[in-house]
């Protein structure tokens, strides 16, 4: 089975070879600016809650990890969301240029 790739296929894949993590993690983040911010609302309900319990604020600490629950949920939907979307633009783009 031979596939053959587009210039526009080749050319993002020569930049993902040489991209480091850091920019890697930059570009992921403007592709999907919404995953980056669901992980830091998940963190600051995690550590918050942590330290509500600490405190012995049950009350506060309940709500943090309702809160961090509910970050994980928007974090993973965010993450579906953005790959269902980039899959049918790449699809479009498939189509466009056949």
């Amino acid at each position: 089975m031979d596939r053959s790739y587009t210039r526009e296929e080749l050319d993002k894949m020569r930049e993902t070879q040489e991209e480091s993590a850091l920019d890697r993690i930059k570009r992921k983040s403007r592709e999907e600016p919404l995953v980056p911010a669901g992980v830091a609302v998940t963190c600051f309900a995690l550590v918050a809650a942590t330290v509500g319990v600490r405190k012995g604020n049950k009350a506060y600490a309940n709500s943090m990890f309702k809160l961090r629950v509910a970050a994980q949920g928007f974090t993973v939907v965010a993450m579906l969301g953005g790959s269902l979307y980039y899959s049918y633009k790449e699809s479009q783009t498939k189509a466009s240029h056949k």
